[in-house]
């Protein structure tokens, strides 16, 4: 029995198979002690290949290959065929937000402004004109719903009625049909029940006279006596020709039904237990007399007109046909509708205006903004990457100006297998790793930064797409640079760790084959067609973490156990794995 070991004194893993023959040869001529064991002899003979359960850290990762680029970057082309005026960067300088690149000829910028102002002038006439007619034809429009209303309100007064009770006098004989006109007076109302009468009495009993005092009205042609008040006392002059001065008395008086107007009168007055007499006697006159008119015009209905007719009050004593009225509601109702269809032409108009406002302002604003746009200013902190641009030359539009880039921050978009996706999370560390163009290497530290929840699917492999941070403030990485990366999925430390190729997977679970002298405590019998080296044993294990090379050993075995890991089976002048 032999083994081989490296320096350290733990078994060789890995070896080619065609290498190992002579690996083996060699062990053999320096006498080994049992990592390969020989079973037979010449061709077809056997090699035992074991290990021993070390302790030490574990890593589930995953790598790939990405390519970097600037988190944030922009490109400045120009934005109109002009002159580049002036150049203020060059290809390696850092510039801040806010930093003037370049400026190029305005004039037609400003141009094109000038025009958009003077649009903007007349736009600003339009809606003001427009406005003005608006508001004229809602001023007509109101004018003549109010016409119109006022005729619809005039129906009423197509039955004329007196305001008070009283007596017709003067008035008018019409036919039937007869046209009335509005305004036409038709007869005088006249308070037949009440009189007054004005005298005139001297001054010297100015002062002894008062409004409601009682008087005594004599009437010579109805050789009555009727009493009377005190309704009013004006303080005229009526100079007599005896050079007396007066002043003027109303007074009141009710119709017992046999006096009238022009009676001749005169009244008495007691004061300080003496009568006043007035200056001269006078005449009888109704206390009110009104004309009766027609408010509104039309054809002779019903006519209730009779001179001395006594009448109440509201009660109707002219009716006109509604013929006339209706044929001016009629018109006035055209001319609402027609007002109305101004207003909405008008209201159109405005809005009409008020769009080529609003359109002649946004081409004002854009003409200053492409006047502004002239001046190419960063629109991020970063370092010039590409100066297409020379001063003096003149500058294309769709040209490719100044590329900016904020190389401080770098992503890395990369690759993650549909098998791990639901192991990276958005903070977990990546080790990023670049050569450079003389082949040195350069390590980074990066951020997963995010993880697509789609997947995508390319030559029929599926992965997730992520995204990786890297800080790089030195500027050690540029934009477009390949790159390696290492995800660290899950670590596991001061563990104990067997080959990969050590575990048996069995219908009883995971299992070591160990060497041992006896049957370990915790051994267990396989199936038959289950075929375990001579001088092992199954013992079940429980694993944790894993790698191409590596299985964690939570449990079932100690550190230093040897472990069977493979076969070898001599195939002519080579040893094949089994």
């Amino acid at each position: 029995m032999f083994s081989i070991k490296n320096r350290e004194g733990s078994p060789v893993r890995g070896l080619p198979k065609r290498i190992l023959p002579l690996v083996l040869v060699a062990a053999l001529a320096a006498g080994g002690i049992g990592a390969v064991r020989l079973l037979g002899g010449g061709a077809g003979r056997e090699e035992i290949v074991t290990d021993l359960v070390t302790r030490g850290t574990i890593r589930s990762t995953v790598k790939g290959t990405g390519v970097a680029s600037a988190r944030e970057s922009a490109s400045l082309d120009p934005p109109a065929s002009a002159t580049v005026l002036s150049l203020h960067v060059k290809e390696g300088d850092h510039v801040e937000a806010g930093a003037l690149l370049y400026e190029l000829d305005p004039t037609e910028a400003q141009k094109a402004t000038e025009e958009a102002r003077k649009s903007l002038a007349e736009a600003e006439k339009g809606v003001t004109s427009a406005t003005e007619r608006l508001q004229a034809a809602q001023k007509q429009l109101s004018e003549a719903e109010k016409e119109h209303q006022k005729l619809v309100d005039a129906r009423k007064d197509l039955t004329v009625t007196v305001p008070f009770d009283g007596k017709l006098m003067d008035t008018v004989s019409l036919l039937p049909g007869a046209e009335v006109s509005a305004g036409q007076k038709v007869a005088t109302l006249v308070s037949s029940d009440r009189l007054k009468l004005s005298l005139y009495y001297s001054y010297a009993y100015l002062e002894a006279l008062q409004v409601g005092q009682e008087a005594s009205v004599s009437i010579p042609a109805a050789t009555a006596s009727v009493p009377g008040k005190v309704s009013e006392i004006n303080r005229v002059e009526l100079i007599t020709p005896e050079g007396s001065k007066c002043f003027e008395a109303v007074i009141s008086l009710e119709n017992p039904g046999t006096l009238t107007e022009g009676m001749a009168a005169s009244a008495s007055l007691t004061a300080e237990g003496g009568a006043i007499y007035p200056y001269q006697g006078g005449r009888l006159a109704y206390q009110e007399a009104r004309e009766v008119t027609a408010k509104v015009a039309g054809p002779l209905q019903v006519s209730y007109l009779h001179d001395h007719a006594p009448v109440k009050k509201g009660q109707a004593v002219l009716v006109l046909g509604p013929e006339e009225l209706e044929k001016q509601m009629a018109e006035k109702r055209e001319s609402v509708t027609s007002a109305r269809e101004a207003v909405e032409t008008a209201r159109t108009a405005v809005e009409t205006a008020r769009e080529t406002l609003s359109s002649a302002q946004e081409k004002v604003q854009k003409a200053l903004e492409q006047e502004e746009a002239m001046r190419i200013k960063a629109p991020i902190s970063g370092t010039v990457l590409t100066c297409l641009l020379e001063e003096g030359s003149k500058a294309n539009t769709g040209q490719m100006g100044i590329l900016l880039a904020d190389t401080s921050v770098m992503r890395i978009e990369i690759q993650v297998d549909e098998r791990n996706v639901a192991r990276v999370q958005n903070g977990m560390p990546c080790t990023i790793t670049q050569t450079g163009l003389a082949g040195e290497e350069t390590t980074l530290e990066g951020t997963v930064e995010s993880v697509s929840l789609t997947g995508k699917s390319e030559n029929g492999v599926s992965f997730f797409p992520a995204v990786v941070r890297v800080e790089n403030k030195e500027g050690a990485m540029m934009s477009g640079m390949s790159i390696e990366y290492e995800l660290v999925l899950a670590e596991s430390r001061d563990s104990l760790l067997v080959p990969a190729q050590a575990v048996q997977y069995t219908e009883q679970g995971n299992c070591l084959f160990v060497r041992s002298d006896r049957r370990p405590d915790n051994a267990i019998d396989l199936d038959e067609a289950t075929e375990i080296p001579p001088g092992f044993y199954a013992v079940p294990v429980e694993t944790g973490l894993s790698n191409n090379a590596q299985v964690e050993i939570k449990s079932g075995v100690e550190e230093g156990t040897e472990v069977f890991t493979q076969k070898l089976v001599e195939s002519g002048s080579s040893f094949d794995y089994m």
